[in-house]
């Protein structure tokens, strides 16, 4: 009977009928010895040279630390083989416990009044005479649309977040006596580690501020932080920066022009700070709306022009971490 009618009766295809499965390899058995330069060391006197590394005080008990320290002492030996006698020895650490996050609630932002929701998130910029990248951490108030602070670094870490809020804490957060006013601030910022670290939660519960987590993949759930960010990538890409100076300089006139004199379709054409200055001493001029999807929306119930004798730009101020608005030299 031909090879092709044979399987065709007994249902089997070409593949099935010449498929031969592989043989894996067996691998070696775990050894029992360890040489450290002149003779073979059993398992049970390496262990009791782990335990004496390991009772030095203040000395790291990781398996891999172990491992080099043995290096130095002439084991020939790898992490792998420490690794399987601390595991069969119960010598492994225990990794930290992450603190649990708190995740927004509603993707679309509901603010009604100054400092209720604020967003933070950092960007980046190249820098050509290091030939790295810097990056730029902002925080604004997503009612008024003000940057309340910034920071423009080459490497930034969780104690410079730190330090950018206790700024605004201080010349924002604590003059409006929003305790008082039984007001709870809720700070948006997505998954960055510099942001989840165990200093700034706690540092934000200490405060009494309401820290949320956008969910992964949903950068529209810090969408005002986004969309600034898109204005703030319109202005630099224009530019080229030999230094973090020229950044920062660059940066010192887009954040006082972003916040006193740009104006802005969200506070009703009003420059931020402007509507800002408005809203807390003649709040009557403007109406607010909130739509079905939690959308707000404010209109100036009075001509613009009809406010020129009210209000005076240049005496707004732009504050970043380090106090009032710097002197460029």
């Amino acid at each position: 009977m031909r090879l092709k009618e044979a399987l065709q009766t007994c249902g089997l295809s070409r593949h099935q009928y010449y498929y031969k499965p592989q043989r894996q390899k067996r691998g070696k058995k775990p050894t029992k010895v360890t040489n450290d330069g002149l003779r073979d060391i059993s398992d049970d006197k390496l262990l009791e040279e782990i335990n004496d590394l390991r009772a030095i005080p203040d000395n790291n008990i990781g398996y891999r630390s172990i491992c080099k320290q043995l290096h130095l002492k002439g084991y020939r030996i790898n992490h792998k083989k420490v690794y399987r006698l601390f595991k069969e020895h119960d010598l492994l650490q225990e990794k930290p416990k992450k603190p649990p996050k708190n995740y927004v609630k509603h993707r679309q932002v509901k603010s009604t009044r100054p400092f209720e929701v604020l967003e933070m998130d950092i960007k980046y910029e190249w820098i050509e005479k290091d030939r790295c990248h810097s990056f730029i951490l902002t925080v604004i108030d997503t009612f008024t649309r003000v940057v309340l602070g910034w920071h423009a670094s080459q490497k930034i870490q969780k104690q410079a977040v730190k330090d950018l809020w206790d700024d605004i804490i201080v010349n924002h957060l604590q003059p409006a006596d929003l305790l008082n006013k039984g007001l709870r601030v809720e700070v948006r910022n997505d998954n960055d580690k510099r942001f989840s670290a165990h200093l700034v939660q706690d540092y934000f519960k200490e405060n009494q501020l309401d820290q949320v987590f956008t969910h992964p993949y949903t950068p529209q759930e810090n969408g005002h932080i986004e969309s600034f960010h898109a204005i703030l990538s319109r202005s630099l890409n224009k530019q080229v920066f030999y230094t973090l100076k020229d950044l920062e300089q660059h940066l010192t006139f887009f954040y006082f022009n972003y916040n006193n004199t740009r104006s802005h379709t969200s506070t009703a054409y009003l420059p931020p700070m402007v509507f800002s200055n408005l809203w807390e001493n003649q709040q009557h001029l403007f109406d607010l709306k909130v739509l079905k999807n939690n959308k707000v929306i404010i209109k100036c119930n009075t001509p613009l022009y009809n406010l020129s004798g009210l209000i005076n730009q240049t005496e707004a101020s732009c504050l970043n971490y380090k106090g009032s608005m710097p002197v460029v030299v």
